[in-house]
Order: structure tokens, then C-alpha cells, then sequence
């Protein structure tokens, strides 16, 4: 399958805009030099440096690796230690070899999952209350047209029983 065109555009504000489906009526443009930066690591800035580093790493992971984990005043490190440590270096080693940020590989930590946890909660909760509001507006709307169809229907009956009679009458001449 082949990739898909990434295109570069300027929007009605001035700012240039990246994406694979250009608005309608925008020219733009194919940006493979873009396509090509953002898939593509970028050269280190010092080549022996990140080998330097990349090695130091690998080292490390294997001493790691090597630690007595279990739990208890016999072990070098607990299990989930040893796991976070190794995570912790391989994301600085993906980092090292794309350009990227460490960040980016890493697995979000309790406190970040449970303060996104809360975003979601309190997302949720303010949604809900504007459905509830919404809900309630159009409950009110609805009472609204099922009182003036009531008024409307009486009002005919009115008038139906006042033609009535009207239409009976005869003209004298």
C-alpha cells in the first residue's frame, strides 16, 4: 500500500498547516521534504557521542539485567524496579537512534495516568451536566409545543362550534 501525500497549506490566518486531506479550496501543495523530516531521524549532532552513549547504555541495561531482583533485604532490586529501569533506558535508547524525545517511548507513570484519569472524570461529569441541561431545555420546548397544539386544538373546537350554528341560519329576504 502506498504512503499517503502529506500536504503543506496556508490557512485564512496566515499559518502554515501540515495534513494528508487538505481543506476543499486551499491550494496545496505536496510537502515531501516535511514527509521526509518527520519520519526520518535525524542525524546526531555528534555522531561518536551517540555511539559513546548508545554503548554506555546497552551496558547498563545488562547490569540491570544481571541484579538479583525478588523482594526482600536479599534482592539488589525489586521486579518492578528492574522493569522500570530497563523501560527507562530503552526509551532513552529509541530517543538516541530517532531523534526524539525519551518521553515519547515511555509508558505514562501512576501519577500521570491518574491525574489523566481525573481529567476524563471531570470531562465526563461537565458533559453530562450540559447533556442534562440540554436535555431539561428541550423537555421545556416539548411542553411548550404540546400547549400551544392543546390551544390550538380548544381554539378550533371554538370556532367549529360557533360556525355551526352560523351555518344553519337562512337568510330572509
Amino acid at each position: 500500500m502506498p504512503a499517503a501525500t502529506l500536504y503543506r497549506w496556508t490557512d485564512a490566518s496566515g499559518t502554515v498547516r501540515y495534513g494528508y486531506q487538505p481543506p476543499s479550496g486551499v491550494e496545496a501543495l505536496p510537502a515531501d521534504a516535511e514527509r521526509h523530516a518527520l519520519y526520518e531521524p535525524a542525524p546526531p549532532a555528534c555522531p561518536d557521542l551517540a555511539r559513546q552513549h548508545l554503548a554506555l547504555i546497552d551496558r547498563e541495561i545488562e547490569r540491570v539485567k544481571a541484579l538479583k531482583t525478588g523482594l526482600g533485604p536479599e534482592y539488589d532490586i525489586s521486579p518492578a524496579a528492574g522493569q522500570a529501569l530497563i523501560l527507562d533506558l530503552l526509551a532513552h535508547r529509541a530517543a538516541l537512534l530517532t531523534g526524539r524525545s525519551a518521553a515519547e517511548f515511555r509508558a505514562p507513570t501512576f501519577d500521570e495516568s491518574a491525574r489523566a484519569q481525573n481529567r476524563l472524570y471531570s470531562e465526563n461529569l461537565k458533559m453530562r451536566g450540559e447533556i442534562a441541561a440540554r436535555d431539561a431545555a428541550l423537555d421545556a420546548q416539548a411542553r411548550q409545543l404540546r400547549q400551544a397544539r392543546h390551544d390550538a386544538h380548544v381554539i378550533r373546537r371554538l370556532l367549529g362550534a360557533t360556525i355551526r350554528p352560523l351555518g344553519g341560519i337562512q337568510a330572509h329576504p
